[in-house]
């Protein structure tokens, strides 16, 4: 297994954050990284495909929640500030599926 999925499955959100050579991202930076990467694994969720559209939302927004409230969410956020390059942020910021993303950042 891939040492991001690895973590991933750790951390409820499936990645190792490894360091680049170069400049660190900001808190805010992990924060939508972190975000974009739990708005793709939710949106590729199949239980919320055959719903209306007002529950599907309101499914997506209750996982996000659960997710971020989670222990390990703040542990990955923290570790992102301190090893994720720019290089990596710009990367999983252009990514369209989480397998992309993670490639970004291992």
């Amino acid at each position: 297994m891939r040492r991001a999925s690895a973590l991933l499955a750790t951390a409820g959100l499936g990645t190792a954050l490894l360091g680049g050579c170069h400049r660190k991202v900001t808190k805010d930076d992990c924060t939508r990284m972190l975000d974009r990467y739990l708005d793709m694994v939710i949106a590729a969720d199949p239980t919320t495909r055959n719903l209306p559209a007002a529950q599907a939302t309101a499914v997506r927004e209750m996982k996000r929640a659960v997710k971020k409230a989670d222990r390990s969410y703040a542990q990955v956020e923290s570790q992102c500030e301190t090893e994720v390059s720019s290089a990596e942020y710009e990367c999983a910021m252009k990514a369209n599926i989480p397998d992309e993303w993670e490639a970004c950042i291992e």
